[in-house]
């Protein structure tokens, strides 16, 4: 129980949801815990496997890029369906985020002759369901080589690429699992 715990509040912390305000703070807890759950239901992977993902980094990241904890947890469910789990989700996860946000820094007249499309006109990063389906249009008719050598010379890391590669193709689970996690409220209880 103490592991679940720290687990938890650390996850919680790293995406920010912590608060000095008690009835807040239990709220942003027991979404914490809500959607590790949920996503445990629904995905091949653990609580303790999200909550080490999230605090090995990823929720770090996600907070930097305004991502939720139902968005990042529909990424890493995502992952953990193709076998990527805990600490190392977690940290491909991270890698992958900054290796889309770098592109655009990197590389932006390449990015955009390709047609990738990382923010919307607001300067958002748009949903990791948009960004999947963007990628895989641009990407989707290359053989495994030639996606490979367009993200390396876009920049990407060897993470990074891994990352994203597993995210093609993904647009449908990342919307299922991310609408399902937003209606969490309720299943560690329930559980």
């Amino acid at each position: 129980m103490a592991t679940a715990t720290d687990l938890a509040t650390d996850a919680q912390s790293a995406l920010g949801l912590a608060s000095d305000d008690a009835t807040e703070n239990l709220n942003n807890l027991t979404r914490v815990t809500d959607v590790f759950v949920k996503a445990n239901t629904l995905a091949n992977t653990s609580v303790e496997q999200l909550a080490v993902a999230f605090t090995t980094k990823a929720g770090t990241a996600l907070k930097t890029v305004g991502k939720d904890v139902e968005e990042g947890a529909s990424a890493l469910a995502v992952f953990a369906d193709q076998g990527i789990k805990g600490e190392r989700a977690g940290t491909l996860l991270t890698n992958t985020i900054f290796g889309l946000t770098d592109v655009m820094k990197k590389a932006p007249a390449e990015a955009e002759r390709l047609g990738i499309e990382i923010f919307n006109a607001e300067g958002e990063m748009k949903s990791f369901a948009d960004i999947s389906a963007n990628l895989t249009d641009v990407l989707g008719g290359m053989t495994t080589e030639q996606q490979i050598a367009t993200l390396s010379n876009l920049g990407f890391t060897k993470q990074a690429r891994e990352g994203t590669l597993a995210l093609l193709g993904q647009e449908e689970a990342l919307r299922e699992y991310e609408g399902e996690l937003r209606n969490a409220g309720g299943t560690a209880s329930e559980v």
